[in-house]
């Protein structure tokens, strides 16, 4: 069982921050930024495929945006994050892997998004995550593994393992 105390505390706000932040900058800024939540050397695993790098993440997000600006109705996803069954184990005082539930709600054009029956996939996640040199926690592997999906073509494409 993951011990918290008052050592470690402060940490697993600060993890949980990350993964709050991470999932905002998924939802209401396309991705733009989500390479710098990733230490230099970040495995990015999405579908099978890893992504290796901040650069390569970057990428991803950025081909993501161009297929949303192409595909979806006026060039608009609409998608939110939520994240439960969070758990963090730290290995040393710079270093853990978090445990998550990220349940995935998301459709095509601008909110509101009408007649949503229910989440579009819901994944068993993980995050090893480290502290950078400038005190900050950053992820350095993302995994997430399809618990249920959904009827959402487009995110079935990108993130079920083919």
């Amino acid at each position: 069982m993951p011990h918290i105390d008052a050592h470690n505390a402060v940490s697993v706000l600060q993890i949980h921050q990350l993964v709050a932040d991470w999932c905002e900058d998924l939802d209401r800024n396309n991705c733009s930024g989500i390479q710098n939540f990733c230490t230099e050397d970040v495995e990015y695993l999405v579908g099978g495929v890893a992504h290796r790098g901040r650069d390569a993440v970057a990428a991803f997000y950025a081909a993501r945006n161009e297929r949303v600006a192409k595909h979806q109705r006026d060039g608009v996803r609409t998608q939110r994050h939520s994240v439960s069954n969070f758990r963090v184990a730290f290995r040393d005082a710079d270093n853990a892997s978090i445990t998550f539930l990220l349940v995935n709600y998301s459709a095509e054009g601008p909110a509101p998004a009408l007649n949503l029956v229910g989440p579009t996939i819901i994944a068993d996640s993980r995050f090893d995550v480290r502290r950078t040199a400038d005190g900050e926690w950053r992820i350095a592997l993302f995994d997430s593994k399809p618990t249920f999906i959904g009827n959402d073509p487009f995110l079935n494409a990108a993130v079920v393992p083919k």
